[in-house]
């Protein structure tokens, strides 16, 4: 009976908003719609199917616990945190992926609307831009719509962009937002922090008084942060001795794991290569790999392409400020993942936390130019 209300709420909720977005639309956009919605439910079919370890972990330490405070901490343990009270009472495990297939689809359609709101001209298929169109990878789907941490991060990033976006003042509503992120993954928040640092600290219409708070927050901040990362890596001591011992677990945990790297015999750059663009064609090895190959070398193929059109045009870009945090975001968010990626199935999941800012980016980027020009 609870899975049928909840359901049946979650059914009304996905036709109110989907409508409410389909019926302004022209029939291209009518079109990317309706693909985003049989795609995005469509993996979240998929990823039910596949019976994912980490769904089926957070799903059971909920029905497990002893009490719900039993479960509050950092990361996973705070994901079976979050779903206790569902899981209690009654909620099926496919209820819940529905539900979090609902969160990250309010995330796309966010995205959506904001980007059909700028000119749209140039570089498209069947009158939808060519950056519109790697929202319908169907990795990032898999990834979005399943009982997972990611699903939430990608959610608060989106909101917090388009809150910025509209200049909304901090309110309560954010400062929630920014304790679950940290809980959820603090080196994401740490990230994401750096990423409105250095984009306020560079504005120069702001005075050196704020921009000195603003780095005494960032020093304290950065002080509060060690004994949470020290905590989250499992790292006992700051020593040197202590941190080469867990990076050597690291290692020995990724070496064994399915398709592991061994950290020791790779670099940073190695790293940052793996998690933008591996697995391509030459390191794939299983059937899903190659589908994902296929997808990582067409966003390879754009992201060159993006680049050189900037380099030509570099005089007459118009960069706005959304989009200006959208990169920084997801820059940092990337070296900081970088430091520790070890497995091409973790790096194509991690995607769907920086993916998603790089292409709403690149595409304010490229079409506000013309709306500029216009």
């Amino acid at each position: 009976m609870v899975d049928f209300i909840l359901v049946l709420l979650i059914s009304i909720y996905i036709y109110s908003v989907s409508n409410s977005c389909y019926i302004s639309l022209d029939n291209p956009q009518k079109t990317f719609l309706v693909l985003l919605f049989i795609i995005h439910f469509g993996m979240m079919w998929v990823a039910y199917n596949d019976n994912i370890v980490d769904a089926i972990s957070f799903y059971k330490n909920a029905k497990n616990a002893e009490s719900w405070l039993s479960l509050f901490g950092l990361g996973s343990a705070f994901m079976s945190f979050l779903i206790y009270p569902l899981v209690k009472i009654g909620v099926s495990m496919f209820v819940l992926f529905l539900l979090f297939a609902t969160i990250s689809y309010k995330a796309f359609l966010w995205y959506f609307n904001q980007m059909i709101s700028n000119y749209n001209s140039g570089a498209t298929v069947y009158g939808i831009s060519l950056a519109q169109m790697f929202f319908l990878l169907p990795s990032l789907h898999y990834w979005s719509s399943f009982l997972g941490k990611d699903v939430l991060i990608f959610f608060f990033l989106t909101y917090l962009l388009f809150e910025f976006k509209m200049k909304v003042k901090l309110n309560l509503l954010h400062f929630i937002v920014l304790v679950v992120l940290l809980l959820l993954r603090p080196h994401v928040f740490f990230a994401v922090f750096f990423a409105f640092f250095i984009f306020y600290f560079s504005q120069k219409e702001i005075s050196i008084y704020f921009k000195i708070k603003l780095s005494i927050l960032a020093l304290t901040v950065v002080g509060f942060s060690i004994p949470i990362i020290m905590y989250f890596g499992k790292i006992k001591h700051l020593t040197y001795s202590s941190i080469i011992e867990r990076w050597s677990s690291i290692n020995n945990y990724a070496i064994h794991s399915r398709s592991g790297i061994n950290l020791t015999e790779s670099n940073y750059l190695d790293r940052i290569w793996l998690l933008l663009f591996r697995p391509l064609f030459y390191d794939a090895t299983t059937i899903y790999q190659y589908i994902v190959s296929i997808e990582n070398s067409f966003m390879l193929f754009f992201f060159i392409l993006v680049i050189v059109y900037l380099f030509i045009n570099w005089k007459a870009i118009v960069v706005l400020q959304d989009a200006k945090l959208a990169l920084l975001i997801g820059i940092c968010i990337v070296l900081m993942i970088s430091i520790y990626i070890y497995n091409l199935g973790l790096a194509s999941r991690m995607r769907l936390m920086f993916l998603p800012l790089f292409f709403y980016a690149l595409h304010q980027l490229i079409f506000t130019k013309r709306l500029e020009n216009k």
